[in-house]
């Protein structure tokens, strides 16, 4: 008797078990989707992203014709420049050493498509036709043209540029804006040079009678010369962006992450008001 007993309380027991097993499962037959809200996607984690190389581990080589105040120039031994602070915060954030390689402008593009550098920043100018080729940056400054021409030429705009010699340096939107001028009026001759340096050696010397050319490169440098002077802005809403040879976007959206950073933390204006400010 005891033992049937026994027999039908363990019988109980179990019963009682896999009913309140069962009432515990969830259906396997039932899905619940939850939509995400903006403000959960905003607070969930950041995929990862790609990871960029560059031609040397741990260095980021930077190819710049350092003959181009205030953005790059040289100061006794050292690169000194808006694009040179620029760059070396770049690398900084980047986690990267820098090399920077002062290098001609007729061969800077070049080079860097040959995967020489790993990106170019030197005053340049984003344009369709060199997008082309190249890709660019978030711009990261605004540029416009410039006459500028010796102080008694009686030189005022552009009209006063007819039968006159005017200086560019090759390759650069102010030898592009010269060519405009030249299809409106009458110019004597365009005569280009290397850097544009040279350009306003032959101006102060009257080799030439105007320089076209960056406002702001050509602004410092009439600055530095008594006798010289900017007759006119040439409006030409042009923005500067860093160059990068086209096999590269992991690099490029790590550059334009940084940018953007620096312009949210104040570093960017920091940088600018060291150059530029009045």
């Amino acid at each position: 008797m005891k033992k049937i007993f026994s027999i039908l309380i363990i019988i109980t027991l179990f019963l009682s078990i896999n009913l309140s097993v069962s009432s515990c499962a969830k259906p396997s037959e039932v899905t619940v989707e939850t939509e995400t809200t903006p403000e959960e996607k905003a607070e969930a984690p950041a995929e990862e992203e790609a990871k960029f190389t560059t031609i040397k581990e741990g260095y980021l080589t930077v190819g710049s014709d350092i003959t181009y105040p205030p953005f790059e120039s040289v100061e006794g031994e050292e690169f000194v420049g808006f694009d040179m602070d620029l760059v070396r915060e770049i690398a900084k954030r980047l986690g990267l050493e820098i090399e920077i390689v002062n290098t001609a402008w007729d061969g800077i593009f070049p080079a860097l498509i040959a995967n020489k550098f790993d990106i170019v920043i030197s005053a340049v100018t984003i344009t369709p036709e060199r997008d082309e080729e190249m890709d660019f940056s978030d711009p990261y400054f605004d540029s416009d043209q410039s006459i500028a021409t010796k102080e008694d030429s009686g030189i005022k705009t552009k009209a006063d540029l007819e039968g006159k010699i005017l200086g560019v340096q090759t390759g650069t939107t102010g030898a592009l804006e010269a060519e405009k001028i030249a299809e409106e009026i009458n110019i004597t001759e365009i005569k280009t040079y290397d850097t544009i340096l040279l350009a306003f050696e032959d101006l102060k010397a009257g080799r030439i009678d105007a320089i076209i050319n960056d406002f702001v490169t050509s602004l410092d440098i009439v600055k530095e010369n008594p006798g010289l002077v900017l007759a006119e802005k040439i409006k030409t809403d042009e923005k500067y962006g860093v160059v990068f040879a086209p096999d590269t976007p992991e690099l490029l959206k790590a550059v334009n992450k940084v940018l953007k950073e620096m312009k949210e933390d104040g570093t960017y204006d920091q940088i600018y008001n060291n150059w530029f400010a009045e």
